[in-house]
């Protein structure tokens, strides 16, 4: 199946210098100003230019925090964060996606809802971001990052109602880790990947325990 990669190159992530970039507010923002009636992942790919996977985890992660409001958004947008996560685990030198998720596409009305709730905390968090405790998004760090953003992005991709906003808000954290070499965001996503566990255990408990009970009171009834 033949991938697409948008414009971003093939540098290792690792190697890539940081360097001052168009905020991403500014380009979630001109994708929802520019014309047409919708914008595929592959736009997003291209607008996220060279900016490697931190910028897609977070163009991708923002809309599952609020996916509640568009029925059946979170498995459009989880599976792209399932493969990406699973990239930057492997330590993939680019991310790529496959052409038919890349051609998904989301009505360009709703991305300017999503953009309008999202930027204004968007926009504060970036103020906030800056390269600190570098070992923590180091090359090494990065795989331990994926293997959590795989399981957030698992919980996101699941079809529970109302359940997306905390690992999609750690996925999100964890994009702007990466993207701004951030180890106190890649801390707190890490703390936000523990208590989406924790719920989703919680869950899992209660789902087999209510199961286990209806099992025993079939067979009384039988």
């Amino acid at each position: 199946m033949r991938a697409i990669s948008g414009n971003i190159a093939a540098v290792p992530l690792h190697h890539r210098p940081h360097q001052p970039v168009e905020k991403l507010s500014d380009v979630l923002a001109d994708l929802a100003a520019a014309d047409g009636g919708s914008v595929t992942l592959a736009d997003l790919i291209t607008a996220a230019g060279d900016r490697s996977f931190g910028a897609l985890l977070v163009l991708c992660g923002i809309p599952n925090m609020i996916a509640g409001m568009i029925p059946g958004f979170s498995i459009l947008l989880g599976l792209p964060l399932i493969l990406l996560s699973v990239q930057l685990l492997v330590a993939a030198n680019k991310p790529w996606l496959p052409a038919r998720l890349a051609r998904i596409e989301i009505r360009r009305a709703d991305l300017r809802r999503i953009v309008e709730r999202a930027s204004p905390n968007l926009q504060r968090l970036e103020r906030a971001l800056k390269p600190r405790m570098l070992l923590l998004t180091a090359p090494s760090a990065e795989r331990v990052i994926g293997a959590a953003s795989l399981a957030l992005s698992i919980m996101v991709f699941l079809p529970i109602p109302f359940a997306n906003l905390v690992p999609a808000l750690g996925v999100t954290l964890f994009g702007f880790a990466i993207l701004e070499r951030d180890g106190l965001v890649a801390l707190a996503a890490m703390a936000v990947t523990v208590i989406s566990l924790a719920l989703f255990g919680g869950v899992a408990f209660a789902f087999a325990v209510a199961a286990g009970h209806a099992v025993r009171q079939l067979g009384l009834i039988g």
